[in-house]
């Protein structure tokens, strides 16, 4: 994942994983292992267009850079999680709808 002045893609969403889905996967949920699901998107300005796929986020680790910041991630990849997509367009699509009904 990778941006650019806002256009690239990168995770967006969070939604954890319960305990009957974690014994599914044969796992069990401790305070080193929250994994959860999140969704890469291509953005365009930060605001997320189009889905690529959902990921099983297992661990995420953020080094601070000079310039910038870069975060590593181990995941595993999984269907496109719909109900994650259309909460995540829901926002975006939101403030567009209200900036046009303001300008009317």
């Amino acid at each position: 994942m990778h941006m650019i002045n806002g256009v690239g893609t990168t995770l967006y969403g969070k939604r954890y994983l319960t305990k009957e889905e974690l014994k599914k996967m044969g796992l069990e949920k401790t305070e080193e292992l929250m994994p959860y699901v999140a969704t890469i998107w291509f953005c365009i300005f930060w605001i997320p267009l189009i889905p690529l796929e959902s990921n099983i986020i297992f661990w995420e680790h953020e080094e601070e850079g000079f310039l910038s910041d870069e975060k590593a991630y181990r995941m595993v990849k999984i269907n496109l999680n719909w109900n994650q997509v259309l909460k995540t367009w829901l926002i975006p699509s939101s403030i567009i709808a209200f900036f046009i009904l303001l300008s009317l």
